[in-house]
């Protein structure tokens, strides 16, 4: 069941076990990113401690294992205030345009034939986001086990400061693992889908230089990966200026809306502002290395800024990504794959900051003490809202 309902879905179970897959502590594996990611629909469906007990008693000097961890793609966060509770987005289309008729009056003609009430309504199509994912985390601190494993207020204040730098950065991984199924949607729904959304890097560089010796086995050899790199920073480039016209290419399209056949395809673009870069780290240290180490001006060869991901979904498999995609279909509405989508080879994503996106639209923390059992828990909630708007402009990169 995708997430494009009024319900919201318990997702710790999905959580968990891409969490997994991140930390290598599971080898890579389908995810259903139908049950997770939101996307835009054309559908209206509303009227308008166990933990503590591993700490032993004091023997001897305490170490505290603290370290703050930042999660990747900080820059697909969104306000809540812009992506909260339900969201519409209404989409002008294009009308056609129609001869001068002040230059066909002639004598004899009659003011009917330049008829100035002529009708031509603007047409416009919605897109609705809907739902959310929700979860929680509960921390238990007991009161006879802290008494007793350290000597001094300091100690436990040092202690008490290394569970807090955990947790928050437990909270960060969450975040980046909800950032990875909300990017990965777009991806499988792209690669899934075709078209001018996924460029076949591999195909357009034997096409374009005639050399029919590159392939998956042996580009990264001295002989094809230098001449091969500095042909896609070139690609990427053009890419990026033709991202920047208002066409309809590299995003999703409706053909019909509420039944009816629609005569105007959505038109989009993205000016260099709006527009995001993420490229796989591995490709782009042998680039580094390999292809840009002996350049002396390299300001003449680069793709601008851009975000570095050390692998998509699994670190094991850093340039695959694979599960159940929730995709718009061609009538406005959404559907999720029969079977897993595997896109292999992806080296790098290049979007509309508009395309996708997270938002926390309520969190909280709440605490409840046991006199008896002399502990308290803390309950961490959370209902945030991870969406894909497939109809902005998305391109992935793929190594054929």
């Amino acid at each position: 069941m995708a997430i494009n309902s009024m319900s919201f879905t318990q997702s710790a179970t999905l959580l968990n076990a891409v969490l997994e897959q991140m930390t290598g502590t599971s080898s890579l594996a389908p995810v259903d990113e139908s049950e997770f990611v939101a996307v835009a629909s054309t559908v209206l469906q509303t009227g308008y401690d166990q933990l503590n007990k591993a700490i032993s008693q004091v023997l001897t000097r305490s170490i505290y294992a603290a370290r703050a961890y930042n999660p990747i793609y900080p820059s697909i966060m969104r306000d809540s205030q812009v992506w909260g509770g339900i969201v519409r987005k209404v989409t002008v289309l294009d009308l056609d345009f129609i001869d001068d008729e002040a230059f066909k009056i002639a004598d004899g003609n009659g003011i009917s034939d330049c008829d100035p009430f002529l009708v031509n309504k603007q047409k416009a199509v919605q897109f609705n986001f809907y739902g959310g994912n929700i979860k929680e985390l509960v921390v238990t601190t007991t009161e006879d086990q802290l008494r007793q494993a350290f000597i001094s207020s300091a100690d436990f204040g040092s202690f008490m400061a290394a569970q807090s730098q955990n947790l928050i950065n437990q909270l960060n991984q969450k975040i980046e693992a909800e950032s990875r199924i909300t990017v990965n949607n777009m991806i499988m729904a792209a690669c899934y889908e075709g078209g001018s959304r996924v460029i076949h890097l591999f195909s357009e560089y034997q096409q374009d230089t005639g050399n029919t010796t590159i392939d998956i086995t042996n580009y990264l050899s001295a002989a094809e990966f230098e001449p091969f790199a500095k042909w896609m920073y070139g690609r990427l480039n053009t890419l990026k200026d033709y991202m920047k016209e208002r066409t309809s290419k590299f995003h999703a399209n409706i053909t019909t809306y509420n039944g009816a056949a629609l005569s105007k395809p959505i038109m989009r673009h993205t000016p260099e502002e709006n527009l995001n870069i993420f490229m796989l780290s591995p490709f782009m240290n042998q680039v580094d290395s390999s292809a840009l180490s002996g350049i002396y001006n390299t300001q003449f060869l680069s793709i601008g800024g851009f975000e570095r991901v050390n692998y998509w979904q699994s670190i094991e498999s850093p340039d695959t990504v694979q599960g159940k995609a929730n995709i718009m279909d061609v009538d406005g509405t959404c559907y999720t794959t029969d079977d897993p989508v595997t896109c292999a080879g992806v080296i790098g994503v290049l979007f509309d900051d508009e395309a996708l996106g997270i938002t926390v639209i309520d969190e909280g923390v709440r605490s409840i003490e046991n006199p008896r059992g002399r502990y308290f828990n803390n309950w961490y909630n959370w209902t945030a809202r991870w969406y894909n708007d497939q109809t902005e402009n998305f391109v992935v990169l793929c190594l054929d």
